[in-house]
């Protein structure tokens, strides 16, 4: 479960933090890009922060290892390289991120799948 609220919180500061630094258009379009799918993998991973437990989390981590080859990729591209505070929020970013992935317990129990009948059922039942 922490993975996956760790995982919200590194999406949200990918998706507003660059723009909020005054990070060129560009910069900012590949963090939100970058953080909305981190966000997308992150609700339909089968954990208790899930929305849509669709995904296993072997198959999560398969997604991380591929977004971090990204970040790691990321590191060479001019728009980055340029601009120091861009550069340094990245290598923030990927650092945090790489360690999130290697303290992760990717075998951690997983809960049966979730119909999407009972999904309505769950959330008027936390908030009543």
């Amino acid at each position: 479960m922490i993975h996956g609220i760790i995982d919200y919180a590194l999406a949200g500061a990918q998706m507003l933090l660059p723009g909020y630094l005054g990070f060129s258009k560009k910069n900012v379009k590949t963090y939100l890009d970058l953080g909305s799918g981190i966000l997308a993998v992150n609700a339909v991973t089968n954990t208790p922060v899930g929305i849509r437990r669709v995904i296993s989390m072997r198959d999560h981590e398969k997604a991380d290892a591929a977004f971090l080859a990204t970040f790691a990729l990321l590191s060479f591209t001019s728009n980055l390289s340029k601009d120091k505070k861009a550069f340094s929020f990245h290598l923030a970013m990927l650092g945090l991120s790489v360690a999130h992935y290697l303290l992760t317990d990717y075998e951690d129990k997983e809960l049966p799948e979730q119909p999407a009948s009972t999904m309505a059922l769950d959330v008027l039942e936390v908030a009543g």
